[in-house]
């Protein structure tokens, strides 16, 4: 579980390269990884599928400010669905890599079954999982070894969460598993439960999404048909402004 790899900007011209050379190692480990499915959940503006494709394929969707390098295998998602987990959504930090000023969204790893959290999941390999890890968290996917391996994916399934990214300055760097679908892991990205304590306290701000970013958000929920436009808006509204 080798937390791995340089930030974005560090050398993203040999990432972007088309004759980028991928060493034995990381050809290695990715081999491996390719023959595992799990489902990637989101709920954020990967809820919006040409917005998550951006991960896989590299690009910039509406909206974003910055392009992603994609994955190294660039299949599309085996199947994609939609379920509901008891969960709650809020916005926080200052700003974001792909974004700019305002909040991201994040969910509490808790349960609360007060709460409803909805999520897209895409059925892609555990290697591009970890590619997917990588640009979350701003980092290189050039990596000769994986953020999140198979022992790491046992662990997650065992007890729930594991967090891989300790760094101060990391997003997403808590893996959560949500259960099965077809017998399949399902995996979502958030924060720690110290940042939650964080965000409660005030360290960390809690910060309505910039509108781009909400509105891919909705153009994810309503595109798919799990809301009108209104119903979404209402959805990521009342996320935003209730505290936590």
């Amino acid at each position: 579980m080798a937390m791995a790899g340089k930030k974005y900007g560090d050398c993203d011209d040999k990432v972007a390269g088309k004759s980028q050379q991928v060493d034995t190692a990381s050809t290695s480990w990715r081999a491996d990884l390719a023959k595992v499915d799990v489902w990637y959940a989101s709920y954020g503006s990967n809820m919006w599928k040409p917005r998550f494709l951006c991960y896989i394929h590299g690009g910039q969707a509406e909206g974003m400010i910055k392009s992603c390098v994609g994955s190294m295998d660039k299949s599309p998602p085996n199947e994609i669905v939609w379920k509901t987990f008891p969960h709650r959504l809020f916005f926080g930090r200052e700003s974001s890599f792909f974004w700019g000023v305002g909040g991201v969204a994040y969910t509490n790893p808790l349960t609360n079954l007060n709460d409803q959290t909805h999520m897209c999941l895409y059925r892609i390999t555990l290697e591009q999982f970890n590619d997917v890890l990588f640009q979350e968290n701003w980092l290189n996917v050039d990596s000769d070894s994986p953020l999140f391996d198979l022992a790491a994916l046992q662990l997650v399934e065992n007890q729930g969460s594991i967090s891989l990214v300790p760094a101060s300055d990391s997003l997403y760097g808590n893996v959560v598993c949500l259960g099965k679908e077809g017998d399949i892991p399902i995996l979502t990205l958030t924060c720690t439960l110290s940042a939650i304590e964080k965000f409660k306290s005030g360290k960390i701000p809690l910060r309505p999404p910039p509108k781009a970013y909400a509105n891919t958000l909705i153009r994810g929920l309503v595109e798919e048909g799990r809301f009108s436009k209104e119903e979404a808006e209402a959805y990521i509204d009342n996320a935003a402004s209730k505290p936590l």
